[in-house]
């Protein structure tokens, strides 16, 4: 197992998953990717400034990876951070394919209730779609 992809919002779940691929990544000297999804969050005319909406999601995303990178480093893992837009499911699977992933390692949960929902319907679709094994933190 030498890939290992961290799905990484900041919540409580995700860094649990983070913790979890660490300890895997320890054992079989892996190295990790640590993945945020922007979702496309202006696909309707709603009235709204989309570039500032999507700069808002893209700052809290960056912070949350910089501390992801933080946690690695000072668990001594080779890791690296990467943001990409889309649906997350589908930005995830095929990432994880285009890749050569091994292991995909998510939590069970988002960060709030509203992403809740909708992180949990990642985790389902991820789960069901891809081709590698995964691993799913609660």
């Amino acid at each position: 197992m030498q890939k290992i992809l961290v799905c990484f919002d900041g919540s409580e779940w995700s860094k649990k998953a983070l913790e979890q691929a660490i300890t895997i990544a320890q054992k079989f000297s892996s190295s990790i990717t640590v993945l945020s999804v922007v979702p496309k969050v202006c696909f309707l005319e709603m009235g709204i400034d989309c570039a500032t909406v999507e700069g808002i999601f893209k700052t809290e995303t960056e912070g949350n990876l910089n501390a992801a990178k933080k946690i690695m480093e000072e668990r001594g893992v080779i890791g690296e951070t990467l943001i990409l837009e889309g649906t997350p499911s589908d930005v995830i699977v095929d990432y994880a394919k285009d890749n050569k992933i091994d292991l995909i390692v998510m939590g069970s949960k988002g960060k709030d209730a509203t992403e809740r929902t909708l992180f949990g319907s990642v985790t389902q679709k991820v789960a069901a779609n891809a081709t590698q094994s995964v691993l799913i933190v609660r």
